[in-house]
């Protein structure tokens, strides 16, 4: 049964990392602005400001200025885009920024304190974050934070797969075989830090 459970997993590598090649154009051509916000559930808007902040958001140098709940927050950027038709092509993620710096003012929102911050960098997402989130969820988490990252001057840091196949790599890393000590562990890695194994890679970091 052994030889055949990695038999299975190699093939299953194999075919998630053809599927995650395939997906690259897709990944780099896709645009997360007003129009696919608006088209969007809330879990999936909700996810990709999770993700996104998790990258973006430095409570040491203040990014996230103006602090409000998750739900506010969404809702912000769903009423910017809805009385601003004109606006929207302009990404998600300048709109965020624009909220949490308060160039957009949002009712209720408070002014953060230094070293306040938005959350604390990666947070709780981990593997129990990761399993008890739904699909749109997850989804929305890696298309906020790979936008964030593929944003900056680092090029060799840029995660080029689609955003569902990073999702399927998540998925395959925390379901990964082992004892409860081994599974414990890997629970307890952040999300991000999966992506990082994973990079552009997936086989050789999927382990």
């Amino acid at each position: 049964m052994a030889g055949r459970s990695g038999v299975w997993k190699d093939a299953l590598l194999l075919i998630l990392c053809m599927a995650g090649s395939c997906s690259v154009v897709c990944a780099q051509s896709k645009t997360f602005d007003g129009d696919w916000w608006l088209a969007g559930t809330g879990a999936e808007q909700e996810g990709f400001i999770l993700g996104y902040g998790d990258c973006f958001a430095d409570p040491d140098s203040l990014r996230v200025r103006m602090l409000m709940d998750d739900s506010t927050l969404r809702i912000a950027v769903s009423d910017y885009y809805q009385g601003h038709a004109a606006q929207r092509s302009r990404p998600a993620a300048e709109v965020l920024k624009d909220i949490w710096s308060g160039h957009i003012p949002v009712t209720g929102a408070e002014k953060a304190q230094p070293g306040q911050g938005w959350r604390a960098r990666h947070g709780f997402f981990d593997g129990g974050w990761w399993k008890g989130s739904n699909a749109a969820e997850r989804l929305g988490f890696i298309e906020g934070y790979t936008t964030c990252v593929n944003s900056g001057k680092n090029k060799a840091a840029h995660l080029q797969l689609s955003p569902s196949a990073y999702v399927q790599w998540v998925d395959l890393w925390y379901a990964a075989g082992g004892d409860q000590e081994v599974s414990a562990q890997r629970q307890g890695v952040k999300v991000t830090d999966v992506l990082l194994r994973v990079g552009n890679h997936p086989v050789s970091g999927a382990h």
